[in-house]
């Protein structure tokens, strides 16, 4: 029996990547599974994640539309019934610049979707969760929100030091409701968005990806890029019954990174 056995996760962002992987572990851990994303292609996921439909339930949201948030959680209720976890993966993150050399509009699409699109769909979410006495919520921040990333992304990195914030502050607010709140915090990340921006790296400076790699690698603890299986496992344990004495905490996974204190 799986860790997420009859319990119901949702996930926001499922698009190649992060999201794809934790609606895998949700399925492999026996769990039921919404996926969410606001392009169509979720639909095409969802075929892939589970041929037979009999476990899953997908449905194209934008976060930043609150009255989509409410209509996607009520099509969860409708399904299944119940509400056990929500897992925030979706998140604009090419956001580049610091001050003097970014945009300022990059702060208003960095605050309304990283931000406030993960607490409009945390508010829709909070009467399903409590339902059957509490749940889980995930937040996927970034090492951007505690340490420089090797470039400059100022409105992306302040927008997830917002939320790790703000997830603290819910979890004093809906812990007397059952519901924790908790943070995965990854830095560098094996999948399919480093690979492609390592790659264009490489591209750019005519060498091979393993020339580009090495170095980020072999400044980690443990000599491992952590992989966006290893994210999606630590998001199962954080909805997880091994978890329930868990909320308000932000746990960090990335291999190690010197540059930043836990």
């Amino acid at each position: 029996m799986g860790l997420l056995q009859d319990r119901v996760v949702l996930v926001s962002g499922v698009g190649r990547g992060l999201g794809y992987q934790v609606g895998a572990a949700v399925l492999r851990e026996g769990g039921q599974v919404a996926l969410g994303d606001q392009f169509p292609q979720v639909y095409d996921l969802q075929k892939e994640l589970d041929p037979s439909g009999n476990r899953s339930l997908a449905a194209v949201c934008d976060i930043t539309d609150h009255d989509r948030c409410d209509g996607f959680i009520s099509e969860v209720a409708a399904r299944f019934g119940r509400l056990d976890g929500l897992v925030h993966v979706a998140a604009v993150d090419r956001i580049y610049g610091g001050l003097l050399d970014g945009s300022l509009d990059d702060w208003d699409l960095a605050a309304t979707v990283n931000v406030k699109g993960t607490l409009a769909l945390t508010k829709a979410a909070v009467p399903l969760l409590q339902a059957d006495g509490g749940g889980s919520v995930v937040v996927i921040g970034s090492m951007g929100a505690v340490a420089r990333p090797p470039i400059d992304m100022l409105a992306y990195g302040a927008s997830k030091g917002a939320l790790r914030t703000a997830a603290w502050y819910l979890s004093r607010e809906l812990g007397p409701l059952g519901i924790r709140v908790n943070t995965v915090a990854p830095g560098w990340k094996w999948g399919p968005v480093m690979v492609g921006f390592l790659q264009a790296e490489a591209d750019a400076r005519g060498v091979e990806l393993e020339e580009v790699v090495a170095p980020i690698r072999d400044g980690l603890a443990l000599r491992r890029i952590p992989t966006d299986d290893d994210v999606a496992n630590l998001v199962v344990f954080f909805c997880s019954p091994y978890s329930e004495g868990v909320t308000g905490q932000t746990l960090h996974i990335d291999g190690g990174q010197g540059d930043i204190i836990h």
